[in-house]
């Protein structure tokens, strides 16, 4: 079993039995919900990326990604070799360089303001730095796919909103194929074919022909089916002020996913049975 932001949005509305138009709107914020929950509750190799980068002569800051969350290991490459930087504190690092213009290969890094690393010493020269990080993976809710409209009046443009006139639908277009085919993020509300959409920007309109399937899936989706299931339903019956034993047993449900989770990433995923041999745990 596996979800597509469509099918998840759906097995919500079955669950709750709940097709409210206010409701509907939020069904993207109990999934984002539900994935910041897991993503903060649980280590796994999915929540980690690498990306490479160059220090600057003379400048003792290091741009962090746009997506950074929290570091895992940052190298830099000198005289050929990966020389692996040791994780501080910002005072540890100013401490240890107190005058900036000191330079060398450096040694220690700590995070210094949400866009920028420090580094000691002040690197002497361009190194190719690598980091590997933590960071938040796209969300399911901004999977995309074609409409396709007809009786196109103007033109649309790429990254301007659009809403349907009958559903209430908004989204944005992420990109244009042709003048009657767009890429765009799935809306929680549905289109309606025969609707009129309309661009915020352009003020183009369109006739609602079809939408193509939803294929996309992240990998909580395919691989944790039941701890973003659950979690987006403890999300849409907190909303619904639902009953609390029903609630009780969705948190319950939750909980068992996360720890199964847990005992995968945390215990299995960074383990090797030939040298730690088999994962054992407690008796009960």
């Amino acid at each position: 079993m596996s979800y597509t932001y469509t099918t998840l949005k759906a097995a919500i509305q079955d669950y709750t039995q709940n097709t409210e138009t206010s409701f509907i709107k939020y069904l993207e914020n109990f999934i984002k919900n539900a994935e910041e929950r897991i993503l903060k509750n649980i280590q796994l190799s999915y929540f980690r990326k690498n990306q490479s980068g160059t220090t600057a002569n003379n400048n003792k800051y290091l741009a962090v990604p746009g997506d950074f969350l929290a570091p895992y290991s940052l190298a830099v490459t000198s005289s050929s070799e990966h020389v692996f930087l040791e994780f501080k504190d910002v005072d540890f690092v100013q401490t240890f360089n107190p005058n900036a213009a000191t330079t060398g290969t450096p040694r220690f890094y700590a995070v210094f303001d949400v866009n920028n690393f420090i580094l000691g010493p002040t690197p002497d020269g361009a190194y190719t730095a690598e980091l590997h990080y933590y960071y938040r993976p796209e969300s399911l809710t901004q999977s995309k796919f074609n409409l396709t409209v007809s009786s196109v009046t103007g033109t649309f443009q790429a990254s301007e909103t659009i809403t349907g006139g009958t559903s209430g639908a908004v989204t944005t277009i992420s990109s244009i194929t042709s003048s009657t085919v767009f890429n765009i993020i799935i809306p929680s509300t549905d289109f309606t074919v025969g609707e009129t959409v309309t661009g915020a920007t352009s003020g183009a309109t369109g006739t609602v022909v079809s939408t193509s399937a939803d294929t996309t899936k992240t990998w909580l989706s395919e691989n944790a089916p039941l701890a973003i299931l659950y979690g987006s339903l403890v999300e849409a019956y907190t909303y619904m002020k639902g009953d609390a034993a029903l609630m009780q047993e969705y948190e319950k449900r939750l909980g068992e996913s996360i720890i199964a989770m847990k005992l995968f990433g945390e215990s299995k995923e960074p383990t090797d049975e030939y040298r730690a041999g088999k994962v054992i745990r407690p008796k009960q």
